[in-house]
């Protein structure tokens, strides 16, 4: 009769062990499959990457129309956005792209050269010549006055003293009288480079292949680790990877979908305040929708990073308590760090990690310690 000790502790550490030998041709095989799900994900990233880069720079572009609507409307006077001209005008605005353009209209009679001005084209001096002959004449005069006329329209010809002299009959700056008109605006993303558009592409069909693909990746990659754990180790990573993702990509969800927006708008509004114009180009602007999200997402680990320190003994609990104050400091100084230099995003991560904070210690006091982790010696007799 089997002894009920002997029987779990077989069943504990079954399949646990590997040679070392077994280890290298189990990676091989977790690691082959890993980047054959990648390469797949790449596929499909790179056929979609073109609507991604369009989806992520709507946030910039939406920003960019509602501040300079509401700039040069201020730029007018209407600095009070509650007043009702300004929100019915607003929303037209930024729909259609306008913006306001001051021009000074000069009288329709002064914009046409006077007659003793203008001389018309000189005649073909040789009538008999063919068509070849009578171009390639016409283009030889126009080379040789170059310096000296100045082609208008209709064919006429202008000399240069004779345009000063019509400039100089234009009204005094004084009479001229201001005319506001509305224009599209078509500033946007730009590229200094001629690669520069490609390699936005190929980036972001990576990132979207690395997502498609991460669930395969970190499948086969787990089939590797948990070759090497016990069943009870198994347990935690079952538990804890899920509420790792949810974590993740509520921090990512968050800065995208909430926090980029404000952040945008402050920005904006800072360069406004300076008054800078700003030209976004498309590289710089890829990176900071990267960036922000990523630091969100990693921040986020915050409680599972709290209850792995608490559970190896590392800190306490109470030591988590008797020391706030000092982490709200250290949440703060995190959160610039992982943030773009702006104040908005700072504030916006610091708060939900103060949340986070609070969250690990209740973690760390209410789930209680299993075998294997934090405890004792387990001896699953």
């Amino acid at each position: 009769m089997t002894n009920r000790g002997s029987r779990n502790q077989d069943d504990l550490f079954d399949n646990s062990t590997m040679t070392f030998g077994e280890h290298l041709e189990e990676l091989r095989h977790c690691l082959i499959r890993a980047i054959l799900a990648l390469a797949i994900g790449l596929g499909i990233g790179l056929t979609v990457a073109n609507k991604v880069v369009r989806y992520v720079s709507e946030p910039l572009k939406e920003a960019i129309l509602d501040f300079n609507a509401k700039k040069n409307l201020a730029m007018l006077g209407y600095e009070d956005l509650d007043d009702p001209k300004v929100k019915a005008l607003l929303p037209t605005m930024i729909k259609q792209s306008l913006k306001w353009q001051v021009v000074y209209e000069i009288p329709r009679e002064l914009q046409t050269p006077a007659s003793p001005i203008v001389t018309p084209p000189p005649a073909d001096p040789q009538t008999n010549q063919s068509d070849g002959d009578k171009n390639k004449t016409k283009t030889e005069s126009v080379e040789d006055d170059t310096l000296k006329t100045v082609q208008v329209a209709d064919g006429q010809i202008v000399d240069p003293s004779d345009l000063s002299a019509l400039l100089h009959s234009l009204p005094s700056p004084e009479q001229l009288l201001p005319k506001v008109q509305l224009i599209r605006d078509t500033t946007g993303l730009t590229t200094l480079k001629v690669e520069e558009s490609f390699m936005i592409w190929v980036k972001a069909g990576l990132i979207v292949g690395a997502v498609i693909s991460s669930p395969a990746v970190f499948y086969f990659l787990w089939q590797f680790i948990a070759a090497g754990l016990h069943q009870h180790e198994r347990k935690y990573v079952y538990i804890y990877l899920p509420v790792s993702v949810t974590l993740f990509v509520s921090g990512v969800v968050l800065a995208f979908f909430l926090v980029l927006h404000y952040v945008l708008n402050f920005l904006l509004a800072f360069n406004g305040s300076m008054d800078v114009e700003m030209e976004p180009r498309l590289t710089h602007y890829i990176n900071f929708v990267l960036l922000l999200p990523l630091g969100f997402g990693l921040a986020f680990q915050l409680p599972l990073v709290m209850l792995f320190l608490q559970r190896i003994g590392l800190i306490e609990t109470a030591a988590y308590v008797g020391s706030w104050r000092i982490a709200i400091l250290v949440i703060f100084f995190l959160s610039m760090i992982l943030t773009p230099a702006d104040v908005t995003s700072m504030v916006a991560l610091a708060i939900p990690l103060m949340f986070l904070y609070f969250l690990g210690i209740l973690m760390c006091h209410f789930i209680p310690r299993g075998p294997g982790l934090g405890s004792g010696a387990y001896d699953p007799a």
